[in-house]
């Protein structure tokens, strides 16, 4: 065999064995010319296409489709045929298995002459491969919302204590911008001691994994906030560190609502004990009561001792009137309710303060315009408010600040979040009290609803404002709680379930009476114009001495009863007695005075015209109790 013979056996031994591993490839190789018809395709092809052999001949749109053709295929063609070699991924439809992902290059094949009459197309099944991407992104994808929206904070530091990465909620636990880069941040620098983040680095050295429980951590702007943490310590195969993972939970509403439970559960102890006080302290004062009466009747009424014995009538009213206010904070007076507009009763009360207020003070309200009704006693909210803002008053007198009121009305379900309690509305109004006064530290905020704690000097209060305002939200399925931290001020933050339908209320007294009110301060008087007109009577309003004669004068018009309030500027006491001897008037009289008020007692009180004291702040409940024995 000549050598020429030779090489030619081995050329075709050579291609028998290209085409053999052509022929077994995974992939789909095939030679297309330039009219775009396939000239040769390996078994391979054939098997995806189940053919066998009748492919060479046909054109790419024959066997792939015109449309994927046109849109997929021949761009990248023509662009081979420059000379290039073009590698993408496209989605094919396959007779054996449908529409899979494939990795597609094209060779371009040079003749001697150098022209590209030929490429070669190499197509890769990699739809299984595809497929694990896809669902490994997937779950990426998965971890990373998780990461994301849950409120716990991750993050991964090196062994430095520089963060390398820090998800969403650790930035907003610490109050820090989105828009910071983790990688510029040490955990160290949220610790107050240093040396505290270097204590607990040695405990992981040692177990790997630890739970350091609460811990006191400054956030991005200062302020002190507990965190729970607990560590990981990452080792490589040989054991040695490599960086640490935490996990950091904000415990700030956790010890808030163990602080709220500790604090109820004192103030429940704290309450049955006072009403329990409270009730003893009633019976002796109406053992005085009675015995004083009697003793007054035996004495005549222009006797010194008949004085001294009014006197006594006079401290047991005040006693029964403290003693009143610590059965409210114990929740053992009922109060007598009625529909109110929330935001009127504010408004007067901002009116009443903003009255006596010293320009050094400025309050700031926000009231909803809507009208908000809840099922309250007008005068008992008043006095809340009142309280309220004379505690927010007390707390910037000295330097002088700024109050701000603020009424919302928020989703029950809200409620039920932030304060972990059972809802008896769909609606509550959110009052917010704050001011920019000295603020207050922890200890004192827990002790501030106990009955007769005060740091008011001594004699500027009896320490009952704020432990009667709980027990009065408390009786109305309320809720009260307090913020403040130290130079920055105070916010109280009262919850009032907000009532739509109401019961029609009932006078305690039978049969209409006419009742003629002597107004004092205007803002008071519209509040306890509010539960006098509730009660079922005509209400005659007088605010002046000449009204006053025109309505006394007439003996058929003249009213049932009088209440008549200590503040009315034109109706002196002297006025009001000589009004009844000259007109020889034997109506009741009902008055309405403040517990410290002594200079009127004197001439009104021994004149014989008052029928029932009552004390400020008076709840609807004595009001009516009060008419109903007057008119007996």
């Amino acid at each position: 065999m000549s050598e020429k013979d030779e090489y030619l056996k081995f050329l075709a031994k050579e291609k028998e064995i290209a085409d053999k591993i052509i022929d077994h490839s995974r992939s789909m190789i095939s030679i297309i010319n330039r009219n775009y018809i396939y000239e040769k395709v390996n078994s391979t092809f054939c098997n995806a296409h189940k053919v066998t052999g009748s492919i060479v001949g046909k054109t790419l749109g024959e066997v792939w489709g015109q449309e994927t053709f046109q849109k997929v295929i021949k761009s990248n063609i023509d662009l081979c045929f420059t000379g290039k070699t073009i590698r993408y991924e496209a989605i094919f439809n396959t007779p054996n298995s449908g529409k899979r992902f494939f990795e597609v290059t094209f060779h371009p094949i040079v003749a001697e002459n150098g022209e590209i009459t030929h490429l070669m197309a190499d197509t890769f099944d990699i739809h299984d491969l595809k497929l694990s991407e896809q669902a490994a992104f997937e779950k990426e994808e998965d971890f990373r919302n998780l990461e994301t929206n849950l409120p716990i904070g991750f993050l991964r530091c090196d062994m430095e204590g520089k963060i390398i990465h820090a998800n969403k909620a650790f930035l907003n636990i610490m109050e820090l911008p989105a828009e910071d880069r983790a990688a510029d941040l040490n955990l160290k620098n949220f610790y107050p001691d240093a040396g505290f983040f270097d204590m607990q680095f040695s405990n992981l050295l040692e177990c790997h994994s630890k739970s350091f429980g609460r811990i006191l951590l400054n956030n991005g702007n200062g302020k002190e906030i507990f965190c729970r943490i607990n560590g990981f310590l990452a080792v490589d195969e040989k054991d040695i560190p490599t960086f640490i993972d935490f996990i950091v939970e904000d415990s700030t509403r956790e010890i808030m609502l163990e602080s709220r439970l500790i604090q109820a559960q004192k103030l429940e102890t704290i309450g049955a004990l006072a009403g329990g006080i409270a009730h003893d302290f009633n019976n002796i004062l109406a053992t005085i009561s009675g015995y004083s009466e009697m003793l007054q009747d035996d004495l005549p009424r222009s006797s010194a001792s008949s004085e001294k014995v009014r006197k006594i009538q006079s401290a047991v009213l005040k006693a029964q009137s403290l003693i009143n206010q610590i059965l409210t904070f114990s929740r053992q007076v009922e109060q007598e309710k009625i529909p109110v507009d929330v935001s009127e009763v504010l408004k007067e009360t901002i009116g009443f303060m903003r009255s006596a207020l010293t320009p050094k003070i400025n309050i700031r309200s926000r009231i909803q315009k809507r009208k908000v009704n809840i099922f309250a006693d007008p005068t008992q909210l008043f006095r809340v408010f009142l309280n309220l803002m004379t505690n927010a008053v007390q707390a910037i007198e000295d330097e002088g600040g700024t109050i701000s009121v603020r009424l919302d009305v928020v989703d029950a379900k809200r409620v039920q979040h932030e304060l972990h309690k059972d809802i008896v509305a769909d609606e509550y109004v959110l009052l917010t009290f704050e001011d920019s006064g000295k603020g207050m530290d922890a200890s004192l905020m827990g002790r501030i609803f106990e009955p007769f704690f005060t740091t008011r000097e001594v004699g500027k209060g009896t320490g009952l404002g704020l432990s009667v305002v709980h027990g009065i939200i408390t009786e109305m399925d309320g809720e009260i709680f307090v913020s403040s931290r130290k130079e920055k001020g105070s916010v109280f933050y009262v919850y009032l379930p907000v009532s739509k339908e109401y019961a029609d209320f009932e006078a305690s007294i039978d049969g209409r009476k006419k009742i003629l009110f002597i107004k004092g301060n205007k803002h008071e008087s519209r509040i306890f114009s509010l539960a006098l007109e509730n009660s079922g009577h005509e209400l005659i309003y007088v605010s002046d001495q000449k009204n006053l004669e025109m309505v006394m004068s007439d003996i058929a018009e003249r009213p049932d009863l009088i209440i008549y309030m200590d503040e009315s500027k034109q109706i002196r006491p002297e006025n009001l007695i000589g009004l009844f001897r000259k007109f020889e008037i034997n109506t009741p009289c009902i008055f309405i005075t403040d517990p410290d008020q002594e200079k009127f007692e004197e001439k009104i009180l021994n004149s014989g015209i008052i029928k029932q004291q009552l004390f400020k702040p008076v709840s609807l409940k004595e009001i009516s109790n009060a008419i109903q024995i007057s008119l007996k």
